[in-house]
């Protein structure tokens, strides 16, 4: 039998189940509960003046509305709207009732990543695995599992450890070509010459760009199916003769001008890289060749380099990169530039033992895991030098001894086991949080979105130490037996047999 309802629903008649207030359970309620919000203000307001300026937001309120936007993926405007709407949402962030007003305006995101760096984040992630009371009772548990366990390789792990590892933080830009980047300074370049013309005005002729001839020869260009190299350097070569001819144009029409320069920061920013555009591209037609120094890929991030990896499906990235290492279970950006460099230098070996230095002065660093990069004999080296243990593919030919060979096959078992932990925190960061579409535009911020993509995968690692720490009598104590009396107890679903198979699939151990 078909109910009908009405199609129109009143606002009077939806039940609002928040009357008996929010639910205990809530995710976010049980980590607003967890987190040191405390501890974390004095790291968020140490950048910030409280002499001069207007007050600042509260450190509770910024830090939620970040954990927020990175943990969903959201836009800046999409964060303030899903706060605006949840009443757990704004009790995660502060709040002491439910408003229907912003919490703040959207518009305060880019000043919030200008404020907060990369070390800022490292030390808000260094202080969650502080206050990760899990990792003791982790450790006290591989010692047991080393000492019990009868598996094939029984070479227990090195204590205090960290494994590194490199990856490219891809920026959200077009993918570049030379002919795409011209043209888009071709364009930026007439816009500057139409408004010192509008600031000049003289009885002379407005100076002429051929814009609309550029822009049909451009279209056909990029029409043709045949493109060769030949073709690439002619096109290229057609396209840089109207832009030299506008970069002429620009300067004698501020030759012109005698006080003040009628163009705002964004036009003088593009100037200079158009110009710089102008200068690589004419040099790699006139020397023939297909690279430059500090070459410029796009026209509004000009900071952004072309980063050679090698990789099936992704020779070529954009973006930044980063070193990082895994301590505990925790990542940390020890070292991070636009510029491509070798991970595997001696400079960048020293930046992650000093960063582990820094974050536990008190305690020594046996080991660090890596890929063959790592293991180059320079890095070896400064392994030596502080008595570290490298724990990756020994130098020299493969050895011809049945058993050296059996020895090495072990190593290389154990060895791909604890390099996983780094590779699964490159899949997590840019599968699950978007470290591989930032969509910053400055410089300062795309590092500043980079540093909380890798805090927001260090407070779900701190959640799930959390849950290990609830579930930690479970190895002291028949595994079965405290789950038979949770659900005797009443909590749980009534199903017992599918608590059972529920409880033993869970990732929480």
């Amino acid at each position: 039998m078909i109910k009908h309802s009405p199609d129109q629903l009143e606002i009077s008649d939806f039940m609002d189940p928040y009357l008996g207030g929010l639910n205990p359970n809530n995710r976010w309620i049980i980590m607003a509960k967890e987190i040191p919000w405390s501890q974390l203000k004095r790291i968020y307001e140490r950048n910030m003046s409280f002499d001069k300026g207007a007050r600042p937001k509260p450190a509770r309120l910024v830090i939620g509305a970040l954990i927020i936007k990175h943990k969903y993926k959201l836009s800046d405007r999409e964060t303030i709207e899903q706060i605006k709407e949840s009443p757990y949402l704004q009790y995660f962030v502060g709040l002491h009732k439910f408003q229907h007003d912003q919490v703040f305006d959207s518009s305060l995101f880019p000043t919030i990543r200008k404020r907060l760096t990369i070390k800022d984040f490292n030390d808000l992630s260094h202080l969650l695995q502080s206050h990760d009371v899990s990792i003791d009772e982790q450790s006290e548990l591989r010692d047991e599992k080393n000492v019990e366990s009868d598996t094939k390789y029984k070479k227990p792990e090195i204590e205090n450890s960290i494994s590194v590892d490199a990856t490219v933080a891809v920026q959200e830009i077009p993918y570049p070509t030379d002919l795409a980047l011209i043209n888009k300074a071709r364009i930026e370049s007439e816009k500057i010459i139409d408004i010192l013309w509008e600031f000049v005005k003289t009885d002379a002729k407005k100076p002429r760009s051929y814009r609309q001839k550029a822009q049909k020869e451009f279209l056909a260009l990029t029409r043709k199916k045949k493109k060769g190299a030949d073709f690439w350097r002619a096109a290229n070569r057609k396209q840089l003769q109207y832009l030299h001819r506008n970069i002429g144009h620009i300067h004698r029409l501020l030759d012109q001008i005698k006080v003040g320069i009628p163009l705002n920061k964004r036009f003088l920013k593009l100037l200079y890289v158009i110009q710089e555009v102008y200068r690589q591209q004419m040099e790699m037609i006139e020397e023939k060749k297909n690279t430059v120094g500090f070459r410029i890929v796009n026209l509004y991030q000009p900071h952004i380099r072309p980063i050679i990896r090698g990789k099936s499906g992704a020779n070529v990235e954009f973006g930044a990169k980063i070193s990082i290492s895994i301590d505990q279970g925790y990542s940390y950006i020890d070292h991070h530039d636009f510029e491509a460099y070798y991970e595997g230098e001696e400079e960048i070996i020293k930046k992650h033992i000093e960063a582990h230095k820094l974050r536990h002065p008190h305690t020594k660093l046996n080991g660090i895991v890596g890929d063959k990069i790592y293991g180059n004999r320079n890095a070896r080296e400064v392994y030596d030098q502080n008595d570290i243990t490298f724990v990756g593919s020994p130098l020299g030919a493969p050895p011809k001894d049945p058993e050296k060979i059996k020895e090495r096959e072990e190593n290389k078992v154990i060895h791909q086991k604890l390099r996983s932990h780094v590779e699964g925190k490159f899949g997590q960061t840019k599968r699950g949080y978007g470290l591989n579409n930032i969509k910053a535009r400055r410089s300062d911020t795309t590092n500043s979105w980079i540093g909380a993509i890798f805090f927001i995968a260090n407070l779900e690692r701190f959640m799930k130490g959390i849950f290990f720490d609830l579930f930690f009598i479970i190895y002291e104590y028949d595994l079965w037996a405290l789950v038979t009396s949770i659900i005797e107890a009443g909590i749980g679903q009534p199903n017992f047999k599918k608590n059972k198979e529920t409880f033993l699939s869970r990732p929480y151990l």
